[in-house]
């Protein structure tokens, strides 16, 4: 269904990012070593990277570091190790072709089709090089990494050494990083930074980008044909004005109104009210920080774009802030992703979350 809210694994499940995801695709066959997958939220990041992972004729491992986290609040070797095993457990093809690798590396135990960590003495680093032996004979390992940012709460362990360390001397491997905190993902890499293990390291980036009005248009028409239901061409216009282009919502707008038969204006609340509840959840800890997040971002929401403009609105509201201190708070939301920066301006990318930020 066009309009499923879950991520997607097929090709015929995706609507128009047939050049992404042959990009992506390509990147891989060329052998590739980082490959970067960015984009805003619910741009469909996800559902792109499933698709490939399951094309691609290379044995993959797929971690959701976001969901690492939460469940583990850590990232540690251990848990990361962990996740990384778990992807190969059941994959019966890749378990028997890897088993000789996988047995040489300390702390790690093959029986049947479950891979596990048995030791203290477990390393990252010696289980990327055994899939990279693997890789040689497999043709080529891809790892990927969903939400990748996530990985600067490794704590001890600094991932971003052991991945300029597989880059530089693991050629059978490629690691696929997808990131909707675009800002938090490369403050994690630090590509430009000459102080940083992965300076100077080629990675190929590949954007995502919203739908143009008229494809948003056409996404709608052609999930309500696939559901049979009849629309309103203004009900389409009204939607995709209000939901500018963002796939995650217009799928919720689409299924909100073929599952549960929702009229039009319905279902644009039933988005608004998503949208309400997920930013609650995305920003609680920020928000718990400091209320001056909140603040900023109804700022910004309200129509003031530049920086002086939002700090005055924000001293309004709570006080005097130092500039130093509002930069950082303001810097902390552009590379969350929930602020973007143009031009000297900033705005919010996301049509449905400024609403709701504007009603805080």
């Amino acid at each position: 269904m066009l309009f499923s809210p879950y991520p997607k694994t097929r090709r015929e499940e995706l609507f128009d990012r047939e050049v992404e995801l042959g990009e992506l695709e390509s990147s891989v066959e060329r052998g590739e070593r980082l490959v970067l997958l960015l984009g805003l939220r619910r741009l469909g990041k996800s559902s792109l990277l499933n698709v490939a992972l399951n094309e691609l004729p290379n044995p993959s491992i797929k971690i959701d570091v976001r969901k690492t986290y939460s469940e583990f609040s850590s990232v540690n070797r251990y848990v990361i190790g962990k996740m990384l095993l778990s992807g190969m457990s059941g994959k019966k093809r890749l378990v028997e072709e890897a088993r000789a690798f996988l047995e040489r590396v300390r702390g790690v135990s093959v029986s049947g089709f479950r891979v596990e960590i048995t030791s203290r003495d477990f390393s990252i680093t010696e289980l990327l090089e055994a899939l990279n032996d693997y890789g040689e004979k497999a043709g080529r390992v891809v790892i990927a990494f969903d939400e990748a940012q996530y990985l600067r709460f490794g704590g001890a362990t600094r991932y971003d050494g052991i991945l300029a360390y597989a880059v530089d001397n693991l050629p059978n491997l490629t690691f696929i990083m997808t990131g909707s905190e675009v800002g938090l993902l490369f403050d994690f890499l630090k590509p430009d930074d000459p102080n940083a293990p992965l300076f100077g390291r080629y990675h190929h980036d590949i954007a995502l980008e919203r739908f143009e009005p008229g494809l948003s248009a056409e996404f709608l028409r052609r999930g309500f044909e696939e559901a049979g239901v009849e629309v309103s061409e203004r009900e389409i216009e009204d939607a995709v004005e209000k939901l500018d282009g963002i796939p995650g919502w217009l799928a919720l707008y689409g299924y909100t109104r073929v599952t549960r038969k929702l009229r039009h204006g319905e279902a644009i609340e039933e988005v608004l009210r998503e949208a309400k509840s997920i930013a609650d959840g995305e920003l609680s800890r920020l928000f718990a920080y400091s209320p001056r997040y909140r603040v900023i971002l109804k700022a910004v929401a309200l129509g003031y774009s530049r920086w002086k403009d939002i700090k005055d609105y924000v001293t309004l509201k709570l006080g005097y802030v130092n500039d130093s201190n509002f930069s950082a708070l303001l810097e902390n939301l552009v590379k969350s992703g929930y602020v973007e920066k143009r031009e000297g301006r900033y705005t919010i990318p996301d049509p449905v979350l400024e609403r709701v930020f504007r009603e805080l």
